[in-house]
């Protein structure tokens, strides 16, 4: 597996997930939660040791951090987003890139 597309791609089959924009977003969720786990030293080390597609996508992903477990309650519960999570999503695959 040599790039995100492929990645992807195995995250819609493997969670039996209905297209890839419900796979990247599951994919970067655990990514985030997984930074967040093993910290700095062994994210960066997982880097490294990347394709270079995948690696930049790795680096594109922050951790998880406890507000924003706040932030996905909210938008799960009410829908709202705020300036933080669209700008977050800007980083995100867009469709049109993933299909191609």
């Amino acid at each position: 597996m040599e790039t995100r597309k492929e990645f992807v791609e195995a995250v819609m089959k493997m969670a039996n997930l209905k297209d890839l924009e419900q796979a990247d977003a599951a994919a970067r969720a655990v990514i985030s939660l997984t930074k967040l786990i093993i910290g700095d030293e062994l994210s960066q080390k997982i880097a490294e040791v990347s394709p270079p597609d995948l690696r930049q996508g790795w680096e594109s992903i922050r951790a998880a951090q406890e507000d924003d477990f706040q932030r996905d309650e909210r938008l799960f519960e009410t829908g709202e987003t705020d300036e933080e999570l669209e700008t977050e999503r800007q980083w995100k695959i867009p469709s049109e890139r993933v299909n191609q």
